[in-house]
């Protein structure tokens, strides 16, 4: 899990504490320590010497993560393919789907897998209880005794295999890793790794090359799990309220049965997974092969390995300050030298962390200026003198970003990883916590352990450039040691093993008993036309959300209306001193007389800010903006449009499929590619007066009937703020503002684009022609996910994900994701009204149900943060949808009977045949 600077990490003050809860027998109680309102409890288990951590608190979501140490040995993608496989079966649940399985039977926050550099987490969050204990029990005998290591058709299905029938390549991490590869961020991260620990288990791809992925054998699969796969190498981190001493004898139980019957050596030490970085050159020329056609200058520095997590902060305060603030004379200068694509990547899950400036989309002939100009303003940002007041703007940001984090519904999984992640690195396990103290106690950036620790640190030079070669292909047969003729009978054996399991494995859930609501009060109220809600939290933050109605823009200036909305929040970013943080966006929302657009502002501050000065600084800023500042806007929104088409294709594909929808999603498809093509106009000078048309809509877009503001905090706070804000519209409301009836073309062709790659994405979007969707459309998508998508196209195709999808309002959709040949997955799809098995539906009911309650829940912020569901309720009242719907929903999911079920699935094909299709194609 790699980000960008982001010094979101928690804490309050330390202390000691009792244990109040009785544990088995088996473990023993190392220490507690208190945290604030988190008190972290270690245990030890006697017979294996595993540590299992429990951070107590009253947090409904509890979570479990178990982490092993698994170093990289090469880039078959082993312990990638090791991390899918545990799933596919174990002792007690003999199901070739069991992933799936439990996924569909026990509602959750969470619920996954994921393998790093140096090691595998298998993490889950969920508020139910019974959920919690049955999902506990799948993943601990799945993760201790999985099936895989007694047959190897599992290990075929998730690494790689040929299917002589089809001549088609199958395997889902091959077909996974086929378009992760393809992803330049992905290509900048390896390239940054194996250049700096070139000859250490860092080099290695532990995703799994595709070129290496069919050379591994299911020997080496077994013997590399044999290898890390045991107490002594992992550690389990809880979270949340939950029964400890419960929790403990069913981990307890898996241990001891562990010891009884493996080989178990209680001689054997975890693996150290620490190597030192190589560092035997300065610059290193590296090409790719994605297709892009820009450079990419890279300059990292390595850290040496005795800075502690305290100091890391320094020099990430002192790095948000003096070199990513847009303020600063670094990014400034470098603006003016014409470089405006620039971010600086932290890698800290490392023995001797790295931090790299990246400079993106660089013409070759520009590499080795653009490198001396980086040069030289490093030379002058180690000279600068302390700037006081961004150094409390990176402050007063980084202790709003606390603030928030610690209202966030990740808030256990966050925790449980850094434990983990810092264990397998035998370093401070608690740093998380050691970080926020320290972070919320200092009043100032100490500028000279940055500053100083970046600029002595090991510099290396990484230039990538586009390949002019074509990189040769080669054949995944002759890389296998299968013999080819071998291939008919492993795929014949591995289909029927795929269907030889059809009892049940998992004990069913109680779904009346996770039926939700939103469980927020609030109070509104209606004046001059603009209505005003406030939604109560306990936090000692302030969110407040303004929707303001958009639809007197007359069509031809909508673009510059989207224009506004990005530059604005651009401009916000950009304010000092800091108040609080300014989203904008362009949003259209259905309602009872069609849709209306809006131009929504979203604010979060602490209760102390003034959130309508904050507003009018971001518009004053925008009028002050000089117009090289507009033109970097505009280089801004084509690189982040690219970006996304690059990296979220079946998002770009939603909303290219958009342009042959009516409606509000034909409004949000004009901001989508047309508005891409209006900014490259403005770039080129076809659109000769943009700017001032931006600076038009600020008169254009103010407060009016059928504005709606919200605000969510402590029932005190929120309930002054809404005051000002209605203060605010007094005075900047504007009157007689006329509806336009837009008249936008629609798109009748299919979407369709090319990307380099390997593998394909394939898009069916439907509008279902409802006010919105029903209990029934939620549950159909579950049932034909788990019975027919996954199963015919993901196992038996080998794709990376499929599935179908309800989105509220009203869309339904059908997708697969990192396809090995998008054509055939069209064949299964038109095929699935008339070939989806629905007998023995009972059981694949109550399952399809569960997890159909599970994704409804999700999608309405019912297990997440106030602030989430107060804006999904903010929303759904604009929508002039009742707030009853969610629970009524949630009822309806349940009451369906198996015959309701079987009719509308009947009406499978309509969805198919009727809905607008995109395809991203892979450029030959």
């Amino acid at each position: 899990m790699k980000r960008l600077i982001l010094i979101a990490v928690l804490m309050i003050n330390l202390a000691l504490t009792s244990q109040v809860y009785a544990i088995p027998s088996n473990f023993v109680k190392i220490d507690t320590i208190t945290y604030g309102e988190d008190m972290i409890h270690t245990y030890l288990h006697k017979q294996t010497d595993m540590t299992v951590k429990w951070v107590q608190n009253n947090d409904p979501k509890a979570s479990f993560t178990l982490g092993v140490r698994t170093p990289t040995e090469d880039s078959s993608g082993v312990n990638h393919i090791i991390e899918h496989t545990v799933f596919t079966g174990s002792n007690k649940f003999p199901s070739s789907t069991l992933f799936f399985d439990a996924n569909a039977n026990y509602p959750h926050t969470y619920m996954n897998a994921s393998t790093a550099a140096d090691f595998t987490m298998y993490p889950f969050s969920t508020p139910y209880k019974e959920c919690y204990e049955g999902l506990l029990e799948v993943y601990l005998d799945s993760v201790l005794n999985p099936n895989m290591l007694k047959q190897p058709h599992s290990f075929y299905e998730e690494s790689f295999y040929y299917d002589p029938d089809t001549n088609k390549y199958g395997g889902v991490v091959y077909n996974e890793m086929k378009g992760a590869n393809s992803q330049i961020g992905r290509v900048i991260f390896r390239n940054i790794r194996s250049s700096i620990y070139k000859d250490t288990h860092y080099e290695n791809d532990s995703g799994g090359e595709v070129s290496e992925i069919p050379t591994l054998t299911y020997k080496k699969f077994v013997d590399t799990y044999n290898k890390y796969y045991y107490p002594q190498n992992m550690m389990i981190v809880l979270y949340g309220d939950q029964n400890i001493n419960n929790t403990l004898e069913i981990i307890g139980t898996y241990l001891d049965e562990y010891v009884e019957t493996k080989n178990y050596n209680n001689t054997k030490e975890p693996i150290n997974v620490n190597v030192v970085p190589t560092l035997d050159a300065t610059r290193i020329d590296r090409t790719y092969n994605t297709g892009g056609e820009g450079s990419y200058v890279i300059k990292s520095f390595v850290l040496p390995n005795e800075v502690d997590v305290l100091k890391m902060l320094e020099i990430d305060l002192w790095i948000n300050t003096y070199m990513m603030d847009q303020n600063s004379a670094f990014r400034q200068n470098l603006f003016a030298a014409g470089i405006d694509s620039i971010e600086i990547f932290k890698d800290s899950e490392l023995y001797q962390p790295v931090y790299s400036i990246i400079i993106s989309q660089i013409a070759q002939e520009d590499v080795e200026h653009t490198k001396q100009i980086l040069e030289n303003e490093l030379e002058k940002v180690w000279q600068i003198s302390e700037n006081s007041q961004l150094e409390q703007d990176t402050l007063q940001e980084n202790k709003l970003g606390v603030e928030k984090e610690d209202l966030s519904s990740d808030r256990g999984l966050e925790i449980s990883h850094s434990i983990i992640s810092n264990w397998v690195r035998d370093r401070d396990e608690l740093s998380y916590y050691k970080m926020k103290d320290y972070l919320l106690d200092i009043s100032d950036i100490d500028e000279n352990i940055g500053k100083d620790l970046l600029k002595t640190s090991t510099q290396v030079d990484l230039i990538i450039t586009p390949s002019t070669e074509v990189e040769p292909q080669a054949n995944p047969l002759e890389l296998s040691e299968i013999d080819e003729t071998r291939w008919s009978d492993i795929v014949a054996s591995m289909r029927t093993w795929q269907k030889a399991y059809s009892g049940k494995v998992l004990d069913p859930t109680k779904l009346n008993k996770m039926l939700m609501g939103t469980d927020m009060s609030s109070k509104s109220y209606k004046k001059n036309g603009i209505k005003y809600t406030r939604y109560h939290s306990n936090t000692a933050l302030l969110s407040s959300e303004i929707y303001m109605e958009t639809s007197h823009i007359v069509q031809k200036e909508l673009p510059y209306l989207f224009l506004y909305s990005y530059c604005l929040q651009q401009a916000a970013q950009e304010l000092t001193p800091f108040e609080g943080v300014l989203k904008s966006r362009i949003v259209a929302l259905e309602n009872d007389q069609g849709y209306t657009p809006y131009l929504k502002i979203e604010m979060l501050t602490t209760k102390d800010k003034n959130q309508q000065l904050l507003l009018d600084a971001a518009i004053d800023s925008l009028k002050n903006k000089d117009s090289e500042w507009y033109e970097l806007q505009l280089e801004k929104i084509i690189g982040e449009f690219y970006g996304n088409f690059q990296n979220d294709i079946i998002g770009t594909l939603g909303s290219l499929t958009n342009g042959g929808q009516s409606g509000y999603k034909r409004y949000i498809y004009e901001a989508h590619y047309p508005f891409y093509q209006f900014v490259i106009e403005c770039k080129t000078g076809v659109q000769k007066d943009y700017i001032a048309q931006i600076l038009a809509m600020i008169d254009k877009v103010r407060p009016s009937d059928g504005t709606s503001i919200a605000v969510i905090g402590d029932k005190k706070d929120a309930k002054q703020e809404l005051e000002h804000w209605q203060q605010y519209c007094d005075e900047h409301k504007i009157d007689n503002t006329e509806k336009i009836d837009y008249k936008f073309e629609t798109i009748q062709k299919d979407s369709v684009y090319y990307k380099k790659g390997q593998v394909d994405y394939l898009l069916y979007n439907y509008d279902t022609q409802k006010d919105y969707v029903e209990a029934i459309d939620y549950l159909v998508a579950a049932y034909a996910t788990k019975n027919y998508l996954q199963p015919e196209i993901r196992i038996k195709k080998g794709a990376y994900g499929s599935g179908m999808q309800v989105r509220f309002p009203n869309t339904i959709s059908i997708y697969t994701y990192r396809d090995p040949h998008y054509k055939s997955s069209i064949e299964v799809i038109e095929e699935m009204a008339t070939t989806l098995d629905m007998t023995d539906i009972d059981e694949k009911l109550r399952m399809a149900k569960s997890e159909a309650l599970c994704d409804f829940q999700t999608q309405f912020g019912l297990l997440g943060s106030d602030m989430k569901k107060a804006s999904i309720l903010h929303a759904i009242d604009l929508m002039d949808v009742s707030e009853k719907y969610i629970k009524s929903t949630q009822k309806e999911i349940i009451k369906i009977t198996a015959e309701e079920l079987i009719e509308e699935m009947g009406h499978v094909d309509t969805i198919v045949n009727d809905s607008k299709k995109g395809v991203c194609i892979k450029k030959n």
